[in-house]
């Protein structure tokens, strides 16, 4: 698996995997099924200060994590799989090494809203990051120092 920074030239490639993404996995990320993935395809590869990407062995984009700052204080967090790689620690991976982008780039702590029903990556935030997870109108709020990047790291690395 190679991991790197996000590239403009990456938006077709991130446009691709967005439309793979099962209607399930686009709610999860985008909180519907019919996001306008053009639109995030091209944001993700605009922002690509602030994005990594995950390729497989043969080249094809299986995933992505990306940070928007909010204030002095944070920035909000997101992060996709590929469906075929869902539970095999991809998420952690791309969180830790963004978290670690961040954190040295001297963003203190990520944010990130949550389906309730999202577990798996409730699970990615908790157990990895020892993320405080709040409800708050129908969402989970997860929010962590980017400083934790080094726990994940421990117990997974």
């Amino acid at each position: 698996m190679e991991l790197r920074p996000v590239r403009v030239e990456d938006e077709e490639a991130l446009l691709d995997f967005l439309d793979r993404l099962c209607v399930n996995s686009r709610r999860m990320r985008f909180f519907t099924g019919a996001a306008d993935l053009r639109g995030a395809a091209h944001w993700a590869a605009t922002a690509s200060a602030n994005g990594i990407v995950a390729l497989d062995a043969s080249g094809d984009l299986v995933g992505h994590a990306a940070y928007a700052p909010l204030d002095d204080e944070g920035a909000e967090v997101a992060v996709e799989v590929a469906d075929r790689l869902h539970g095999l620690g991809l998420g952690t991976i791309l969180v830790e090494r963004l978290a670690e982008v961040a954190e040295a780039r001297g963003i203190p702590r990520f944010v990130a809203e949550v389906l309730p029903e999202n577990r798996a990556m409730l699970a990615v935030f908790r157990d990895g990051f020892d993320a405080k997870v709040t409800f708050d109108r129908g969402t989970e709020t997860v929010e962590f120092p980017t400083s934790a990047w080094r726990l994940a790291r421990e117990r997974f690395g």
